[in-house]
């Protein structure tokens, strides 16, 4: 009876950890692209931080819209591109 419950034990760790190694594999990659309402994220290409797309700060640039995290972010992404 005791090895069963140890083994029992035994799976239930197994499980967990590679549930775990699951996860945060999975966690790594790119955000999902809406938030837990259903808004559009957006990437600031200065930080690489996501962020609603209500709450960026909408710029254009060659016809191009991008979308910044903050103000400090938008004047660094102009002064590499020379504005």
């Amino acid at each position: 009876m005791i090895k069963l419950l140890l083994l029992a034990l035994l799976g239930f760790v197994v499980y967990s950890f590679f549930s775990g190694l699951l996860l945060r594999s999975g966690k790594s990659r790119r955000p999902l692209n809406r938030t837990n309402q259903g808004e559009t994220m957006v990437e600031d290409p200065q930080c690489g931080t996501y962020l609603p797309q209500s709450d960026a700060i909408k710029a254009n640039f060659h016809g191009r819209e991008y979308y910044f995290c903050s103000k400090e972010c938008l004047k660094k992404f102009k002064d590499a591109q020379g504005h």
